[in-house]
């Protein structure tokens, strides 16, 4: 194209090379999620997008679908300026609304507009349709079917059904001479298009529709996945049906020529559109849920089928319970669900994309009569204050108490007891759960109803445990696949904190432990009795954090498989071990608002003086500050040492530098 239409029409003297290096140009790459790389290309790599040889008078403007930029993973050094065409802000909204009223209504007093106008935004906002209403195709199908008395309907298969009859009917009292290509027989017609006078005349063009929709969205590569060639939609579409699909506005076409050819691309007039035909497609056929199950790789892109699969409950609900189940084993072997069912640390579920799929179930269910008895397959479930009388949530849940892998809860917003949303939500027998997450006052009976054998992993923030009887380590010990555990803000009695301690020097299976503000309820901080925790013997521990345990504790953590260490803020008995030279897997060690002796600190840098791998170390506000001091002043001395940092916000931090020894 290139060549035919620039370089064959420079002077004979000028090539391509020149005019680029030499004028100021600008190229336009225009449809980057329409490219392919070239099989028969001489290149040597493979590239997601064209190569752009950098001219200094050239600027390159490259347009795109966003889904392209996500896929492509492009550098930031790649994009010098990313522009973005959004969706109608609120005045544009109203000012189309305005316009296309008047239009139609032929009303062109301002009060009496003003007034038809609002009516038609409380029906939108009754029915939850301001996604749609800031895109201006679909925002002016609503207006249609409003102003033509045609309900709009309140789920959204509802509203496209009855936009596709809509725009049947209009074609088809302005060509009476189009006509279906084929007559479908009552039986192949689904029921809910029964009662849809044109879906039911022209049901042949739409399960072609359905098919064309259903292998470009769901293609082997995803590209070409919107806009089309012409070629490619009349493998399934008949002629007449193509010209019907045209003139009703269902698709658009778009022309371009060449000296050699002309280029016809098709589309639906909308994505939206066209994964209602795509889920039509799937609704119907057997084996045909198991392509899109394919294309879902991880939690993303099920997110973004999502539209998909709610036009699909409507339409076949036991087809949409066979793809959730099979997403099930997409979900479990995704990085994001290992990485959050492992995590130990503070969550925010509204950043989390397992919440987002369970509000997209949440939000199936609320459209769908009891009657229908649908049923979804869901693992990770999520409760606070958004969702705790979410009477779908319950329903989802109950469903699921055999499939529940990970259950959150917050309580600390709410205006229940954890007592009182366990009963809520059954939250019983939950026999393959695998991490619960209570945040919230909570007290020894109500978190014994939950601790099931099968946990893996528990976080446990604010609550007390305080009665001998109902012992905390006997619980624990009834969690025989325990490896990741958190406590937090919790005021236990004496005898149940040396007793767990005890339960957690005996684990062998722990992987991460987070200890964190436990509070004795007899002595209080630093009258405390002293303490052990003895951690040398765990085989799989990587990562520790001890923190805010004012009284005195006998530690050892000198477990060979340590990665990260963090003690802050508490007092160590002089007979306590931190590092020994066994720990080779260390990494990261923190230090802060710690009080120990001077032989215990001086043990600690000498052992990682030692240690054949190099080790960060941050400390901070060590005492006895005289002993920390010289402890210092000999690192800073050192040719061990290499420090990075030296009294920024009282932090101490440096390297040890590996050495090779003959």
């Amino acid at each position: 194209m290139i060549e035919q239409q620039i370089t064959k029409k420079l002077p004979s003297s000028t090539s391509l090379d020149e005019v680029l290096c030499k004028e100021k140009c600008l190229i336009v790459l225009d449809g980057l999620d329409e490219w392919t790389h070239p099989d028969n290309s001489c290149c040597e790599v493979t590239e997601k997008i064209p190569h752009r040889y950098v001219r200094d008078n050239c600027v390159i403007l490259t347009t795109t679908r966003p889904w392209k930029l996500g896929v492509s993973n492009l550098k930031t050094s790649q994009i010098n300026k990313k522009v973005e065409l959004v969706q109608l802000s609120a005045n544009s909204t109203r000012q189309l609304e305005e316009n296309a009223i008047r239009k139609m209504t032929g009303i062109h007093n301002d009060r009496v507009l003003y007034r038809k106008t609002r009516n038609f935004n409380k029906v939108i906002r009754d029915r939850g349709l301001k996604h749609m209403q800031v895109i201006p195709l679909l925002l002016m199908y609503i207006v249609c079917l409003w102003c033509n008395n045609i309900p709009i309907g309140n789920s959204k298969h509802e509203i496209y059904t009855n936009i596709i009859e809509f725009l049947l009917a209009r074609t088809s009292k302005k060509h009476p001479e189009v006509q279906p290509s084929c007559e479908s027989s009552a039986s192949e017609v689904p029921d809910y298009f029964k009662s849809h006078e044109f879906c039911k005349r022209f049901y042949s063009l739409i399960t072609s529709l359905a098919e064309l929709a259903y292998q470009t969205l769901f293609n082997e590569t995803r590209e070409n996945t919107l806009v089309f060639d012409r070629t490619i939609a009349e493998k399934y579409i008949k002629a007449d049906d193509m010209k019907l699909s045209l003139l009703s506005g269902i698709m658009s076409e778009s022309r371009s020529k060449t000296l050699i050819q002309e280029i016809i691309k098709v589309s639906f007039s909308h994505k939206s559109v066209q994964e209602f035909f795509a889920a039509i497609f799937i609704s119907s056929q057997i084996d045909a849920h198991k392509t899109v199950v394919e294309k879902c790789k991880n939690v993303h892109d099920i997110l973004n089928m999502s539209d998909v699969f709610e036009f699909i409950c409507k339409m076949n609900a036991d087809r949409m319970y066979a793809i959730s189940n099979d997403l099930m084993s997409v979900i479990n072997e995704d990085k994001e669900t290992y990485d959050y069912r492992t995590r130990t640390g503070h969550e925010n579920m509204y950043n989390n994309p397992l919440y987002n799929i369970q509000k997209k179930f949440v939000s199936y269910l609320e459209k769908m009569p009891e009657s229908e008895n649908i049923q979804l397959c869901l693992q990770d479930f999520f409760i606070n204050k958004d969702t705790e009388d979410s009477a779908q949530l319950q329903r989802l849940l109950k469903q699921n108490k055999t499939n529940i892998k990970s259950l959150y809860i917050n309580i600390s917003d709410t205006d229940g007891s954890l007592r009182e949303i366990i009963d809520l939500f059954s939250l019983t027998d939950l026999s393959h759960i695998q991490k619960l997450y209570c945040w919230g006052g909570m007290k020894e009976a109500e978190i014994n109803r939950i601790m099931f054998s099968s946990l893996q992993n528990v976080y446990l923030w604010r609550g007390t445990w305080t009665n001998a009887e109902k012992n905390l380590s006997k619980n624990m010990s009834r969690l025989p696949y325990l490896q990741y555990l958190y406590i937090n803000h919790f005021t236990l009695s004496h005898t149940i904190l040396d007793t767990f301690f005890n339960f957690i020097s005996g684990q062998k299976s722990m992987k991460e432990l987070r200890l964190l503000s436990l509070d004795c309820k007899e002595h209080g901080g630093n009258d405390c009795i002293r303490l052990n925790l003895d951690v040398s013997t765990h085989s799989n521990l990587s990562n520790l954090y001890l923190e805010e345990l004012p009284w005195r504790l006998q530690l050892n953590i000198s477990a060979p498989s340590l990665v990260y260490v963090r003690l802050w803020g508490i007092n160590l008995d002089e007979s306590s071990l931190l590092l020994s030279r066994d720990i080779l897997n260390i990494e990261r060690v923190v230090l802060g608002h710690i009080e120990m002796s001077a032989g215990n600190l001086q043990n600690f840098i000498s052992v990682l003086e030692n240690l054949p791998q190099s080790v960060s170390i941050l400390m901070s506000a060590i005492k006895p500050k005289i002993e920390y001091e010289r402890i210092r002043e000999n690192i800073l001395s050192s040719q061990t040492f290499l420090v990075i940092n030296d009294g920024w916000l009282e932090n101490f931090e440096f390297i040890t530098i590996k050495t090779s020894k003959e």
